[in-house]
């Protein structure tokens, strides 16, 4: 069996510590010195360059917690705990034994159904429901576990659709996370159909089948937003959130000459770059006079647009979309009050709408979706639960409904342990990242904000923003600084929720 050694004096404290030539890390406390894997079970990304604080390690890329004593996974995303290896601490020399065949992490070891005679439905098949049947099986959960959702696809990486997916580098096949003999493994029934009522005990299909459960988790996840404009039946006009779409949208993109999305949110953003850069000529068409202002704020918006239009991407702001035209197939935009803008592929990325307009028996709020206890229970219907973009949930930033993809994991994994009888751990801290000319890294959720506090300028360098409400960071971004926003993530989650400027 392999050995590292050496000595104790050599690993600082504090911080992941990666020994050159051994696939392993270090983390010292006084004496004591625990060895885990050294990568993220996400995209196997480096842990060398994580923080810790409090006994938690976070991964400084997107933001996976792991406990730092024994490299248990305590937050999304991914889903594997870091292996964990025999040290030896004697005379001020550490040793480490690695086996042969040592891997840095491994998928938690789970159970299968047995005889509790309990029963989940999961309406979904995405972050949410994925993340909550895996979680349950993984607490020793033996009951039915039913995921229900159209088509046959396995649970897969939907941040990647408008990236790799829709540069044509991925197909469905290298997107998929839990695939079908996973699945299959953990005696989780993956369905095809579309739930349509919800009553006490039972949901019904819409092709009229039933489906009785204990609990029940609506996650259907998010739709986009298909305005009702003239010409909007038009071919290639297309939409961006399925696999199938990114796929369909990636071959078009290849015989197309001019390409308009309409939307300057972040998938209009991240397909804009990733069109420009197979060489599509591109506009984006907006409401706003700045990308991503709401969220993000004005001069950081427009270090945004400013590195897209250094891509090629050419904007129109200010605009009102009133139809496409077209002969049998999309040619033009057309604005209100501004000429056209010709296009022979157009997608529509102009945000989501909750995929629950169909489904009968929840009390929908006027945007689709539906309010939330803490624990993600809907108030009046027992046993029924709604996680994801679908969920007006608590947050530690106040009341709100959040469609990140990581979100829906936390909220999945939430719903597991309540079901399961779990602790709580780590605070849910919202978190999400964006790949632009960038990449870009957002903690925290802000509506609205006093101020936003710069250390760098996000016009030439990298650059930690922090957007301040009555003195408290209520959210915080960053372009090349993730190590000071991983920390800024364990204060958060250290202090559940915002922390003094």
């Amino acid at each position: 069996m392999p050995q590292i050694t050496l000595a104790l004096s050599d690993i600082p404290e504090g911080v992941p510590h990666k020994p050159e030539d051994a696939d392993v890390i270090l983390i010292r406390a006084g004496d004591s010195v625990t060895a885990l894997g050294h990568l993220c079970p996400h995209y196997g990304l480096p842990l060398a360059k994580g923080v810790i604080r409090d006994g938690a390690l976070i991964c400084p890329f997107h933001h996976a917690c792991f406990d730092a004593r024994t490299g248990r996974q305590a937050q999304p995303p991914g889903h594997g705990d870091l292996s964990r290896f025999a040290v030896t601490v004697a005379d001020g020399r550490v040793t480490v034994e690695l086996p042969a065949d040592a891997v840095p992490h491994a998928p938690p070891a789970h159970g299968g159904q047995g005889l509790d005679t309990r029963r989940v439905v999961l309406a979904g098949a995405g972050a949410a429901a994925e993340e909550c049947a895996l979680r349950l099986r993984e607490s020793g959960f033996e009951g039915v576990i039913e995921m229900i959702a159209p088509g046959t696809l396995p649970p897969y990486d939907r941040t990647m659709l408008s990236k790799a997916a829709l540069a044509g580098k991925k197909g469905a096949a290298d997107l998929v996370l839990t695939d079908a003999e996973g699945l299959a493994a953990r005696d989780i029934a993956r369905i095809d159909g579309r739930i349509a009522k919800v009553e006490p005990g039972r949901v019904t299909l819409a092709d009229g089948g039933t489906h009785a459960f204990d609990r029940l988790l609506v996650a259907p996840g998010g739709e986009p937003i298909r305005p009702d404009l003239p010409g909007i039946d038009l071919a290639g006009i297309h939409t961006l959130r399925s696999v199938e779409e990114a796929e369909a949208l990636s071959e078009a993109a290849g015989a197309a000459k001019r390409v308009a999305l309409i939307g300057g949110g972040f998938i209009g953003m991240e397909g804009a770059l990733t069109l420009a850069k197979r060489g599509c000529d591109v506009t984006v068409v907006m409401r706003e006079d700045v990308p991503l202002e709401r969220v993000l704020g004005t001069r950081v918006g427009r270090a945004i647009m400013a590195e897209h239009e250094d891509a090629g991407v050419r904007f129109v702001a200010g605009a009102e979309v009133e139809g496409f035209d077209g002969d049998g197939a999309v040619s033009a935009i057309r604005l209100k009050g501004g000429a056209p803008v010709e296009a022979d592929l157009v997608v529509l990325a102009m945000g989501v709408k909750p995929a629950t307009g169909a489904i009968e028996g929840l009390p929908l709020e006027k945007d689709g979706g539906v309010r939330v206890a803490e624990d993600l229970s809907v108030p009046g219907l027992d046993g029924v639960f709604v996680a994801g973009d679908c969920a007006h949930a608590p947050t530690p930033f106040g009341a709100a409904r959040i469609e990140h993809w990581r979100v829906a994991r936390q909220h999945g994994a939430r719903v597991a342990r309540g079901i399961a009888g779990g602790t709580a751990g780590l605070a849910d801290i919202p978190f999400f990242w964006t790949a632009l000319a960038r990449q870009y890294r957002y903690l925290g959720h802000a509506e609205d904000w006093d101020e936003i506090l710069f250390d760098g300028a996000p016009e030439d360098g990298p650059f930690l923003a922090r957007y301040v409400k009555d003195g408290q960071v209520m959210a915080a971004l960053t372009a090349g600084r993730d190590a000071d926003l991983a920390a800024l993530h364990l204060r958060m989650a250290a202090a559940s929720g915002p922390v003094p400027a």
